[in-house]
């Protein structure tokens, strides 16, 4: 079994050092993602590049996280449905729309939900999404910059659901609390 070295400050390829040292202050902790990331330092810069990006989006905090939880359950990763499922929480998006995220059901409040159909659209349809897809995004309120930055979020998702994946990466002990134990990837929206 092909086995990624979860590397620290001290073992970590020195391309990859400021990279640790941006998830350090970024975080307060180098998050296990980060760490096996740092296998490949231009993963782990892109990585964070690509979340530093994405955090500066026209999308609420809330938005984002939808988005991103979005990608991650389709592609069933535990360890960023971990994550975000923290973060979604410390953004303050109510405990039911992350728990219908998490188990791949509507959440009520129809933008929101909107954002999740239109996000897991994308992933499924791998871009080519129905003149339909789109407008019924735009009908909830979203505009074309939006339609760019859910992009943002799938391409940011798939470097690191993609990775977890591979790397069986561990969940760090902060995100015990939201472990996912879930099955097969959600199916076409």
């Amino acid at each position: 079994m092909t086995r990624f070295t979860f590397h620290d400050e001290h073992s970590a390829p020195q391309a990859a050092q400021p990279t640790m040292e941006q998830a350090k202050q970024a975080f307060g902790f180098v998050p296990n993602l980060v760490r096996g990331m740092a296998n490949s330092p231009a993963l782990a810069e892109g990585y964070l590049t690509l979340s530093g990006l994405y955090a500066n989006t026209s999308l609420t905090p809330q938005e984002q996280q939808v988005a991103l939880l979005a990608v991650s359950r389709y592609n069933g990763c535990d360890y960023c449905i971990a994550a975000h499922s923290m973060i979604a929480e410390m953004a303050q998006l109510s405990a039911d729309a992350i728990q219908a995220l998490r188990d791949d059901r509507p959440i009520d409040d129809p933008k929101l939900e909107a954002l999740r159909v239109f996000t897991t659209k994308m992933v499924d349809k791998r871009g080519w999404l129905d003149e339909a897809d789109t407008q019924a995004f735009l009908d909830a309120g979203f505009d074309m910059q939006q339609v760019g930055d859910v992009i943002l979020a799938v391409g940011m998702k798939t470097l690191s659901n993609y990775f977890n994946h591979i790397a069986r990466t561990p969940l760090d002990e902060a995100m015990n609390p939201y472990a996912w134990a879930g099955s097969a990837p959600a199916k076409q929206a």
